[in-house]
């Protein structure tokens, strides 16, 4: 059962407009209810959204929502990320990934994705994956992405509690 919040960040104060309990996380379903929470909402124009990797979710929002920008959350790119090599076996490259999904600095980030891509002792399977599906979509998750936002759009989880 997906769990789906919507944040308001007219003011810069990020209150939350609206959550979706579903019994699927179809495209379909979630962009009804973004319609829906966008025909009762209509001045709510979210700059910035987050969301995990889930495609259903990122398809809708883009959809429902195409002037805001997408964000994948840290966590997220970095759980989907560790699924696909034993990370305790090669841990220099699991370092260069969380620094890679950290850094804002363009040069850096180019340094480090070379490393990545040529470093004979990464598995190629990996560098394949990691090219194929994170490569592509490096605005969504990159720190280089998220440079000059104030701090609600400086956030790199969607798994926030505000008090």
């Amino acid at each position: 059962m997906p769990f789906f919040p919507i944040t308001s960040n007219s003011d810069l104060s990020g209150v939350p407009v609206a959550w979706m309990l579903s019994s699927n996380s179809k495209n379909e379903t979630i962009a009804y209810f973004l319609r829906l929470v966008k025909s009762w909402n209509p001045e709510v124009r979210p700059a910035y959204l987050m969301t995990d990797c889930d495609q259903a979710q990122i398809a809708a929002l883009e959809a429902v929502y195409p002037q805001s920008q997408v964000l994948l959350c840290t966590w997220h790119v970095l759980h989907a990320i560790q699924s696909h090599f034993r990370t305790d076996h090669f841990p220099e490259l699991w370092a260069l990934v969380k620094k890679l999904v950290q850094t804002s600095d363009l040069a850096e980030f180019s340094k480090i994705l070379d490393k990545i891509s040529t470093d004979p002792a990464f598995p190629q399977s990996f560098v394949e994956y990691f090219s194929k599906q994170w490569v592509p979509m490096v605005h969504m998750w990159s720190g280089i992405g998220r440079k000059s936002r104030s701090i609600y759009e400086e956030s790199n989880t969607n798994m926030l509690l505000e008090g």
